[in-house]
C-alpha cells in the first residue's frame, strides 16, 4: 500500500487549468493497483488553432485521496508533503493530441509526454510518469510493504476546462 502513495505523485503533475479532476492509477507488483484522486487548482489552459497550452497548474498533495486513510497518510509521507505541498505542472504544450509537460514532483522537474483529446470546452488527458526520473528510490522511499511494491510507471489522467481562442 505504501508504494501506491508514490503513484499519486505522478498524478499531481498532470493537473491543469481553471477547474478539473485528476486520477493517478498506481499499479502494484506482483499484483493489484489503486487510484488516488484530487482536484486541479489554478492555472490556465487554452486551445487555439489546434494547439494546446497550459501553465501554472497544481494539485495539493494532501488532497490526493485513495479511499483508505492509512494509505493516504503513507502516500503523503512518500511525497514529502511538508516540504513539497504541491505537485505542479509548470507548462504544457501540444498539437494534434500529443504534447510535453514540465512537471515538478518533490522539487524534481522533468519533461513528461502526454496525450489529450478535446471535447468541446474540455480536454481529457493521459500521461505516464516514471518514478525513477523523479528520484524515487524503492528502498530509501519505502515503496514496498510486505512484498507488495509500487511499479515504476504510474498513469495520470483527468479532465480540464479549456478556454478556446480564435
Amino acid at each position: 500500500m505504501k508504494k501506491l502513495n508514490l503513484l499519486v505523485v505522478g498524478l499531481c503533475f498532470t493537473s491543469s487549468v481553471f477547474a478539473g479532476d485528476v486520477k493517478v492509477h498506481i499499479p502494484l507488483s506482483p499484483a493489484g493497483s489503486f487510484d488516488a484522486k484530487a482536484k486541479i487548482h489554478n492555472g490556465v489552459a487554452m486551445e487555439k488553432k489546434g494547439k494546446f497550452f497550459a501553465k501554472d497548474m497544481y494539485v495539493v498533495a494532501k488532497e490526493l485521496k485513495t479511499g483508505i486513510d492509512l494509505r493516504d497518510e503513507h502516500l503523503w509521507d512518500r511525497l514529502k508533503t511538508k516540504k513539497y505541498p504541491k505537485i505542479k505542472v509548470l507548462k504544457a504544450t501540444g498539437k494534434g493530441g500529443r504534447g510535453i509537460a514540465s512537471v515538478d514532483i518533490r522539487g524534481v522537474k522533468q519533461k513528461v509526454p502526454f496525450t489529450y483529446k478535446m471535447k468541446g470546452k474540455k480536454a481529457d488527458f493521459k500521461m505516464k510518469v516514471d518514478l525513477n526520473k523523479f528520484k524515487f528510490d524503492n528502498d530509501k522511499d519505502r515503496l514496498s510493504y510486505m512484498g507488495i511494491g509500487v511499479k515504476n510507471e504510474l498513469e495520470i489522467s483527468g479532465e480540464l476546462d479549456v478556454k478556446k481562442k480564435k
